[in-house]
């Protein structure tokens, strides 16, 4: 049996292997005369996200006109969720990414699939179907609403059981399977499998420290963190192999007045994230970055 350290450096080889470069990555310089501002996700990292979440985003990111737009095509039984993002499209734009710049009143419209009028037990406003303005008390905080803002109810049960959908940030406090997993010295535990399985695209909230960098294939912009649950600590690590994938410095989503200038191995990060993918082969465990600040 290997030692939880063998296995990091296992991992972080495979990485390397494929990367050939380890590094931290440097936040480009920010220009005080551009009043610009950046989607604070490229448009293809947008996919399963609820629409109240990335509006909040979005306007946090500085974007002033931001507008939903819902598609009432939702049936009972179906995969997809209430609320969940189709498009966004930036100043008729639907493909962009982080480093583009925008003037901040630049038309934002997210569109959205919600259940048609005669499938909710909550009619939508006669033409809904057109864009409408973010209301103002929106909270910019990843994955948080406002009590003043509420999602479009879901429909009632008739035919079977809807889908369902905990909107409640997992933390070690609230869930004990989170809290388990985060004290695991083995990242090949088959709980870790049994917990991307159950919780898939919930969001979790944790501690925790960055352990490897490797820049992500051929691009020279993107990136491969491997991290760790708690302190960095060179010679142990605690919990999954978690993993942000394809990710660059924009994508951390720090708040702009305690961003750092780098994010190097051994940061010690509080990270807020989507849960993705495990594979059992590697032990890496897929996360999706919603916000990150410095410990």
């Amino acid at each position: 049996m290997f030692s939880r350290s063998q296995l990091r450096d296992n991992i972080v080889v495979g990485m390397l292997a494929t990367a050939l470069i380890v590094f931290p990555v440097s936040a480009c310089g920010k220009s005080e005369a551009v009043p610009q501002v950046q989607p604070p996700l490229s448009s293809s990292k947008f996919d399963d996200h609820d629409y109240l979440e990335v509006a909040a985003l979005f306007q946090e990111a500085g974007f002033t006109n931001v507008k939903m737009e819902p598609i009432p095509d939702l049936v009972l039984g179906w995969l997809v969720e209430d609320g969940e993002v189709e498009e966004i499209s930036i100043g008729g734009d639907t493909e962009f990414t982080t480093g583009e710049r925008f003037d901040p009143s630049v038309p934002v419209i997210i569109r959205y699939h919600t259940f048609p009028e005669d499938a909710s037990p909550s009619p939508m406003p006669e033409g809904s179907a057109t864009a409408s303005p973010l209301p103002a008390t929106v909270s910019p905080t990843p994955m948080t609403v406002s009590p003043s803002v509420s999602p479009v109810p879901k429909a009632p049960q008739t035919t079977g059981p809807a889908p369902t959908t905990t909107t409640a940030t997992l933390t070690a406090e609230n869930n004990e399977d989170l809290a388990v997993l985060l004290m695991l010295k083995d990242p090949f535990d088959p709980s870790v499998a049994s917990f991307a399985a159950t919780y898939k695209n919930q969001v979790i909230e944790f501690d925790g420290c960055v352990v490897a960098v490797a820049q992500h294939g051929s691009t020279k912009t993107r990136f491969d963190y491997l991290l760790s649950a708690g302190d960095y600590d060179p010679d142990s690590a605690s919990g999954p192999s978690f993993q942000f994938s394809d990710i660059n410095y924009y994508d951390f989503r720090f708040p702009s007045e305690t961003a750092p200038e780098s994010v190097p191995v051994g940061a010690n990060l509080h990270f807020v994230a989507k849960v993705g993918q495990y594979d059992p082969a590697t032990g890496l465990f897929q996360l999706d970055p919603i916000a990150t600040t410095v410990r």
